[in-house]
């Protein structure tokens, strides 16, 4: 018979298309409802992968914030509530316990199974169909096997026939659902019923949180569990190893890692990270199976460094809380600036918090007083007045002042000192604080030229550093100045500011009557100056204020051994509705050390000081001394007297 090639490639060809369309049969036919089912259970998901906020560093490379890993854990809860009910469910469809169901299936293993009964009943046994259970399985099958005994003895064998469903459980995959209220409140530290109520209160929602910012190892514990609806988010926690020390300044992040406060606020922007994503198989329970690919690396955000100095952040807070105990004080602040640059060296305000302790972040404890408290200056302006006037040559730097009998009258107004000084020099003006003198002086000027000093030293605008909750002073136009607002401003009463203010108007003493711009960032080179007063005029005015720390001055207390220290106080009565308080009080120093060569200008003020003594020369001076001790010693600065002297 003669070989036909062609009808073998036909018959190859029709052979390949019948194999073809039964596997498609058996695929889409008789197996479609078992692929539709592992389908649903392996499904590709795309997952955030959290991203740290950029590290806060203090000038010397010390850190002031930083995120760390943390984990949360939350619950599908309508997931989570489902398995328990049909759990529950089950176990009542049998009869037993939770307890009765774990001994009678670790007594009858088989491989992975274990065999809990024949059911007979077809409505129990469409009962537990219906549950659709992960790890319990109905099976008709003949089999004998041999349970396995803990003792190793030969045990009893079991014999199941295919006349009925046999109710098999794998004991693994029931674990997702078994004892998970109690299994949770364990490693969560609370308890069964208060995990319980919260997951059957939103039974409905698909997400719920349990807890967050849980330390990894305890995270992983959950995880392990492989609890049915509970998951794992990776997420980052805030923590601020300086504490209270910096929390005003640095701020604190909400429970989603947001700047709330500080500098956590002001450039939240800059300091968030960008979320990354990735691609995951999970399982219909929800757990990851498999890893797919990374679509997005998380990005960190940006680092600062700032100008702080750590150190002499410390140095300052310890003082602070010194002086509050012992004045029993309401409150005190205090900044340090590097006088060649305007950076912000120390910012503290008192009371304080730890940002680390979510219960403290609320009250007032979280106000920023430096920057959120107006005051009257008092005092602390006197040396710009004599300045201003030594400057446009309203004054010689020996007038004689008198300011007999210790009192004078501006518009019906009585203005007063707190004796008989006499006749006075502009540098004893300062060393006396001589509220005459200063009005006297004051006068010898025109309103614009007072007025235009004060807008120049930045009283009626803000520090420019961005901070939030600053609050800006109110300078009244001098178009509406009377003889009274002139004079009464010469010593620092009838316009406000915050206490950074008048620390960046010292900047005026410590560079020969130059202004700069402040900063919190630390700074490559010194900024661009602006003259505000003549170099001389301000330099003669920075040696009367030496006499303010000497015998006979106000603040003897200022002084730093070896040292040259240039400085003026100011005790002003608090204001109220109407008026002033009688008996209530800011303690205020301002000094600049050291005078043959500036490196710091610090103010201090202290807040109603309760113990009978209440002169910024006796309670707010040794605050600044006890600072700048550490601080000149920290910053190498050289001696500029002979330690004997004074």
């Amino acid at each position: 018979m003669k070989f036909r090639r062609d009808r073998v490639v036909f018959a190859l060809i029709i052979v390949g298309f019948v194999a073809v369309l039964s596997r498609a049969f058996y695929v889409q036919v008789l197996q479609s409802s078992f692929l539709q089912e592992e389908g649903s259970k392996r499904q590709v998901r795309t997952l955030d992968i959290p991203a740290p906020r950029g590290v806060i560093y203090d000038r010397n490379g010390d850190l002031l914030a930083l995120s760390t890993p943390m984990a949360s854990v939350w619950v599908d809860a309508k997931v989570f509530y489902g398995y328990q009910q049909n759990y529950a469910q089950f176990l009542r469809v049998l009869g037993i316990s939770e307890t009765e169901l774990m001994t009678l299936a670790h007594a009858q293993q088989h491989k992975r199974l274990s065999f809990i009964r024949q059911e007979p009943d077809p409505q129990v046994v469409k009962a537990i169909e219906e549950l659709e259970l992960p790890g319990i399985y109905l099976k008709k099958v003949d089999l004998s096997f041999h349970p396995k005994r803990e003792d190793g003895r030969s045990a009893q064998t079991i014999t199941v026939n295919s006349q009925s469903p046999s109710i098999w459980v794998d004991m693994e995959q029931l674990n997702g659902v078994q004892q998970a209220y109690a299994k949770l409140a364990k490693l969560l530290n609370t308890s069964r019923d208060k995990v319980k109520r919260k997951i059957e209160r939103a039974s409905e929602r698909r997400f719920v949180y349990l807890q967050r910012s849980l330390e990894p190892y305890v995270a992983q514990q959950i995880e392990a569990l492989d609890l049915y609806g509970v998951y794992i988010q990776d997420e980052y926690k805030r923590y601020y190893p300086a504490g209270e020390i910096a929390g005003h300044l640095i701020g604190f992040t909400n429970i989603d890692d947001q700047g709330q406060e500080g500098l956590e606020l002001a450039y939240n922007d800059w300091l968030k990270g960008k979320a990354g994503q990735k691609q995951v198989i999970k399982d219909r329970a929800g757990r990851v199976i498999d890893f797919v690919k990374d679509v997005r690396p998380a990005k960190p955000g940006s680092d600062i460094t700032l100008s702080i100095d750590k150190q002499i952040q410390f140095f300052a807070y310890r003082a602070l809380k010194s002086v509050m105990i012992e004045h029993q004080a309401e409150s005190a602040s205090a900044v340090v600036l590097d006088a060649k640059t305007g950076e912000v060296l120390a910012m503290v305000s008192l009371p304080g918090y730890n940002p680390n302790d979510r219960t403290q972040l609320k009250g007032r404890a979280i106000r920023n007083r430096v920057i959120t408290d107006l005051i009257e200056p008092g005092s602390t302006v006197k040396p710009f007045i004599v300045a201003k006037a030594l400057d446009v040559g309203a004054i010689t730097l020996d007038e004689k002042i008198d300011t007999s009998p210790g009192a004078i009258r501006v518009q019906g107004y009585r203005i007063t000192d707190t004796h008989n000084h006499g006749v006075l020099t502009p540098e004893e003006v300062i060393q006396k604080s001589s509220n005459v003198g200063a009005s006297k002086i004051a006068l010898k000027m025109s309103a614009e030229q007072e007025w235009e000093l004060w807008k120049a030293v930045g009283f009626s605008r803000d520090s420019g550093l961005y901070l939030p909750g600053e609050a800006s002073g109110y300078l009244k136009p001098v178009a509406q100045w009377q003889p009274l607002d002139q004079v009464s401003a010469s010593y620092g009463y009838g316009f406000n500011i915050n206490l950074l203010n008048l620390a960046h108007a010292y900047l005026l003493f410590a560079n020969q009557g130059e202004m700069m711009p402040l900063s919190l960032f630390k700074l490559d080179q010194p900024p661009e100056k602006t003259r505000v007063v003549g170099a001389q005029a301000t330099e003669a005015t920075l040696r009367m204020m030496e006499k303010v720390v000497a015998p006979g001055g106000t603040a003897p207390k200022a002084q730093i051994p070896g040292y040259r220290v240039a400085g003026k106080t100011g005790t002003v009565h608090k204001t109220k509705q109407g008026g002033y308080e009688q008996n209530e009080y800011v303690s205020l120093f301002a000094g600049v050390v050291p005078v043959s060569d500036p490196d710091m200008v610090m103010v201090v003020a202290i807040n109603e000081p309760s113990r009978g003594v209440y002169y910024g020369g006796s309670v707010a001076a040794p605050v600044f001394k006890e600072v700048m001790q550490h601080a000149l010693r920290l910053r190498n600065v050289p001696h500029d007297q002979n330690m004997e002297e004074r």
